[in-house]
């Protein structure tokens, strides 16, 4: 009885330590493949390509171009929960009202896609898509 105590505690730590050192699937960089805006399709442009960095808690957006010096248009904080994930944007290159807000969509991760479905602060129902480029 004493061993099998011992063997689920060990099992147990084991796992608690599993869960603590799990890699983040976010972090790395992924680039806009396109999404549906108000049930409007939208593809990714052809001309320039935006990118998410995504560290452990951060997030930085930019926009490239060739011949054209890559620029940030936004950063903040994000947190996984469960199937949320929860965006806060604390810099905007354009005047934004959701500055400081904490934005939830529902996620859902598919190997190398990133699925995000909300609905903005102004009403706009969003669904886009990702793909990690690194």
């Amino acid at each position: 009885m004493k061993k099998l105590l011992i063997s689920k505690s060990i099992f147990g730590i084991f796992i608690i330590f599993l869960v603590a050192c799990s890699s983040n699937p976010m972090k790395g960089t992924w680039q806009y493949d396109g999404g549906i805006y108000n049930d409007k399709q939208q593809n990714a442009s052809a001309d320039f390509k935006m990118n998410r960095t995504y560290s452990a808690d951060k997030y930085e957006a930019f926009i490239l171009e060739e011949g054209v010096k890559t620029e940030k248009y936004a950063s903040g904080r994000y947190e996984m929960k469960g199937d949320s994930f929860l965006v806060t944007s604390e810099y905007s290159l354009q005047p934004s009202q959701t500055i400081g807000k904490t934005i939830g969509y529902k996620y859902k991760l598919e190997k190398n896609r990133l699925t995000l479905n909300g609905i903005l602060p102004n009403g706009m129902k969003v669904e886009e898509y990702w793909k990690k480029i690194k």
